[in-house]
């Protein structure tokens, strides 16, 4: 198991940001990597059993296995092959906005574990910035 956590202040309500970071369709303005998402399961009530799938450097399916509104939504991919990703995203109230932080575990296997091990300062860096494109996104609109 890999993990990488990044974490940033948003100055937005706690409800605002844990609806659109629940919405995985959300992830291509702010997660780079990530080029669509669709819902392909669910009746567009986000929530436990939702599943989207998504065009990524790595494709594959993402579901919400927990829904914590509006604090934490859990995310775990699937059809990625030896990679299986659960995505943590937490929301908690502070002063003027929340602190978000998004936690992701990596289960790989095989080359694509040690490769991932081997560029996991980058991997975390990217991570970082994914977040940082999140504040921006937010606090924009």
């Amino acid at each position: 198991m890999i993990s990488w956590e990044s974490s940033t202040f948003i100055a937005r309500p706690a409800d605002e940001v844990f609806a659109y970071v629940a919405d995985v369709r959300n992830d291509p303005t702010w997660h780079k990597d990530v080029h669509s998402a669709t819902l392909i399961k669910g009746d567009g009530q986000r929530g436990a059993g939702t599943v989207f799938d998504v065009k990524a450097m790595v494709s594959g399916t993402e579901e919400i296995i927990a829904y914590e509104a509006p604090r934490r939504v859990v995310l775990k991919g699937g059809n990625m092959g030896k990679m299986v990703p659960t995505d943590i995203r937490t929301i908690q109230p502070v002063e003027g906005g929340v602190r978000f932080t998004r936690h992701v575990d990596l289960d790989a296997g095989g080359f694509m574990g040690w490769m991932t091990k081997r560029m996991l300062g980058m991997v975390a860096k990217r991570n970082d910035q994914f977040v940082e494109n999140l504040k921006q996104v937010l606090e924009r609109s």
